[in-house]
C-alpha cells in the first residue's frame, strides 16, 4: 500500500503522540488514564497500577565515545523512576529489552547491569523480565511498573487558574553538560554538568510528598525542557501560564559555563531537556508547606510562574517585563 501525505518531520513527535491517542482510544473500564502522561494507570483494588516505558537509542540518546556503561544503566532506570515520581507513585518491579550488536565487548553490557542493578537497590526495584535481540545500535527500552493511591496520583491535567507553578532544582545543567561533552570538553570545571546529564536523579521522594500530603494539583518531570513540559500541562488543564524568565533557577556551574555556548543564558534552561526535575502547580495557600518541604528534603523548589484563564495563553516575561516570543519550546525527536 502506497503512503502519501505529511512526514513525521512535520507532524512532529508530539503530533504524532496526538495522532496515536485518537486511533487508539482505550475503552476498558479499568484504565483510569493511558495516553497523554508519562505513566498509565489502571484499576487494581484499592490501588492503581501504574506503568510507563522509556527507550534509549545509541547515536540518538547517547554515544559511547562518552557514555560509560555503568551510568548507562543507571540513566536508563532512572529516567524510567522519574515519570513515576512525577505521579507520585512507589516504584516496584520492572522489565529491560536490549538490542545488542553481536561486536559488543561484554564487558560492557557487564558494567551497564552493574549500574541498572545500583539504581534500582536504592530505590528497591526488581528486574522481573525482559528481550534481547541483534541490532546495529544499541538499544535500551525499559518497561517500569509501580503502584499507588488511587486518591492521591497526580496527573498533568489538574492545573487550576490561580496556582502557582513551581520547578526542583536547578535547569539546564543537562542539556549544558550534554553541549560540553558534544565539544568533546570534558574539562575537570564542567564535570558537575556532566554528571547532570550523564546520571540523572529521580525525585521519587518529593514526588509522593507532594501527591501524599494532596499539595500538587498537576504534576510532570522536566525531561524535554521547562517550556515543553509547561505546555504538556497547560494543554491537559485547558489553562493558560505565565512564567518569568528571570526566577529560573540556575547553578553556579551553568552561570559560569553557559556564556560558551549561548548568548542568552536563559535560552539552554528554558528549552533544554534532561534535568528530571519535577514542575508542579499548586494554590498559594500551600507556599509555606512547600518552602517547608523544600528545606527537609534538602531540595531547592522554586515559583517560577502562574497558572492564567485558558484564553491568556502561554507569557514567557522577561527582565523588562516583556513577554518574550517563543521559536522553539523544547526537544521534539522527529523536528
Amino acid at each position: 500500500m502506497k503512503t502519501t501525505g505529511k512526514g513525521l518531520r512535520e507532524i512532529g513527535e508530539f503530533g504524532l503522540i496526538a495522532k496515536i491517542r485518537n486511533w487508539m482510544d482505550a475503552s476498558r473500564a479499568d484504565v483510569v488514564q493511558g495516553i497523554g502522561d508519562d505513566v498509565a494507570v489502571v484499576k487494581m483494588g484499592e490501588k492503581a497500577l501504574l506503568i510507563t516505558t522509556d527507550i534509549l537509542i545509541e547515536d540518538i540518546h547517547f554515544e559511547r565515545s562518552w557514555t560509560d556503561p555503568y551510568r548507562l544503566g543507571e540513566k536508563a532506570l532512572a529516567v524510567n523512576l522519574s515519570d513515576i515520581a512525577a505521579m507520585g507513585g512507589i516504584p516496584k518491579h520492572f522489565l529491560i529489552s536490549l538490542g545488542l550488536p553481536k561486536t559488543l565487548p561484554f564487558s560492557f553490557v557487564s558494567l551497564f547491569y552493574r549500574g541498572l542493578k545500583k539504581m534500582a537497590n536504592r530505590f528497591q526495584v526488581d528486574l522481573i523480565g525482559g528481550d534481547t535481540s541483534l541490532s546495529q545500535k544499541i538499544i535500551i527500552n525499559i518497561c517500569l511498573i509501580g503502584e499507588g493511591k488511587k486518591g492521591n496520583l497526580l496527573f498533568r491535567n489538574g492545573a487550576k487558574v490561580g496556582d502557582d507553578l513551581y520547578v526542583s532544582g536547578t535547569l539546564g545543567d543537562a542539556a549544558l553538560g550534554l553541549k560540553i561533552l558534544q565539544d568533546k570538553g570534558a574539562k575537570r570545571k564542567s564535570k558537575g554538568l556532566i554528571d547532570r546529564h550523564l546520571s540523572p536523579n529521580p525525585r521519587i521522594e518529593l514526588g509522593q510528598a507532594l501527591a501524599g500530603k494532596q499539595i500538587a494539583s498537576a504534576m510532570i518531570d522536566v525531561s524535554d525542557g521547562l517550556l515543553s513540559d509547561t505546555l504538556h500541562i497547560i494543554e491537559e488543564s485547558k489553562v493558560g501560564v505565565r512564567i518569568w524568565e528571570n526566577r529560573i533557577p540556575l547553578s553556579s556551574l551553568y552561570r559560569r559555563w553557559v556564556g560558551t555556548y549561548s548568548k542568552d543564558p536563559y535560552r539552554i534552561a528554558l528549552s533544554g531537556g534532561e534535568d528530571y526535575e519535577l514542575l508542579f502547580t499548586a494554590s498559594p495557600k500551600w507556599k509555606a508547606v512547600i518552602l517547608s518541604l523544600a528545606r527537609s528534603l534538602n531540595v531547592p523548589i522554586t515559583r517560577v510562574g502562574e497558572i492564567l484563564p485558558e484564553k491568556e495563553g502561554f507569557h514567557l516575561i522577561g527582565k523588562k517585563g516583556k513577554k518574550i516570543p517563543q521559536r522553539r519550546l523544547g526537544f521534539d525527536h522527529f523536528k
